[in-house]
């Protein structure tokens, strides 16, 4: 089968395709036929070396994928061959990934296999940075950066779902225009306008109560000052690859929260985890939660793929599909 390795760490030339034997399910494992490979932020962390406790040079990369189950092991109880998962995993970009039974969803009836693979890592990362670790409710205001990528644009519509106002960045007109359709009370195109004004024009000077930010670097400076006095600001990432310092100070003088979020820090949580799955099954029967795809690659692709998501050439997901 068809494998994508990180070679060693660097840019997206370091990703390889390989050919590889096809795994077999371990204890309480189960095989998936990958059909859609999603690709996140993490993921270009991990090939940059920047991932915390991350593999080293080669493994495979991905750890999210939607497809149909084709070999159980016989101590797994629950699914059997043919059913439609999304899962996480080890080796995502691969034609076929074993998991833990643990470790998979069902995929929802409404969803494609390619909107499916968004499911483990951006949805329920989003749920959970917003909802189970920020505490967003309604009449409160959250400041989403990068708010119409995969996970950003999924984020715009659980705060709108809860009743948030929502103030989200973005880098070009069309994208501003993406977002207000999804939900995004206040877009702001940071190409043109200072955001950190733009945000204290909205709030009348009080700030927000809730900032997700995944760039680092200057922008997790210049977002403390967009956070009301016991606000949040919660990290995801350094997609900047330039890792800030906050000042104590500062934190203390304004009563300021400045949380990590990892999402394997969560999926433990069964009551956290059954309130995101919850509420994913009434926001997508009731049509009030959209998964956007507009990019899909080959497996074959993935170095491409990369490319276009560091450039910002990409709208919501990004995805692998295996033909």
């Amino acid at each position: 089968m068809k494998q994508i390795f990180v070679t060693r760490f660097g840019g997206p030339e370091v990703l390889e395709l390989r050919e590889v034997a096809v795994p077999e399910p371990g204890p309480g494992e189960v095989r998936v036929k990958v059909a859609a490979a999603g690709i996140n932020y993490a993921d270009i962390m991990q090939r940059d070396g920047l991932y915390p406790n991350g593999p080293q040079p080669p493994f495979g990369a991905g750890f999210e994928v939607a497809g149909v189950i084709d070999a159980v092991d016989p101590n797994v109880v629950g699914w059997k061959v043919g059913d439609a998962v999304m899962a996480f995993c080890q080796n995502g970009y691969s034609e076929y990934v074993t998991a833990p039974a643990a470790m998979l969803l069902p995929k929802p009836a409404e969803l494609s296999f390619e909107q499916a693979s968004a499911i483990p890592c951006q949805y329920l990362t989003a749920y959970h940075a917003l909802l189970t670790l920020g505490r967003l409710k309604a009449g409160q205001t959250v400041l989403v950066h990068a708010a119409a990528g995969g996970l950003g644009s999924i984020m715009v519509q659980i705060a709108h779902n809860v009743g948030a106002t929502v103030i989200g960045t973005c880098s070009s007109v069309e994208k501003c225009a993406l977002i207000r359709d999804l939900g995004c009370d206040f877009p702001i195109n940071y190409a043109v306008e200072e955001f950190g004004a733009r945000v204290r024009e909205i709030t009348a000077g009080k700030g927000c109560d809730l900032i997700i930010e995944s760039v680092g670097g200057d922008i997790l400076e210049r977002s403390l000052r967009c956070l009301k006095p016991r606000g949040m600001l919660v990290t995801l990432g350094v997609a900047s690859k330039n890792v800030p310092s906050v000042s104590s100070v500062e934190l203390l003088a304004n009563n300021w929260t400045v949380a990590g979020f990892h999402l394997m820090g969560y999926t433990a949580d069964m009551e956290a985890m059954g309130h995101a799955l919850a509420d994913l099954k009434d926001w997508l029967a009731a049509g009030k939660l959209t998964v956007i795809v507009r990019h899909t690659f080959p497996l074959e692709q993935a170095a491409e793929a990369h490319r276009q998501i560091s450039d910002r050439k990409t709208v919501g997901k990004v995805v692998l599909t295996t033909g």
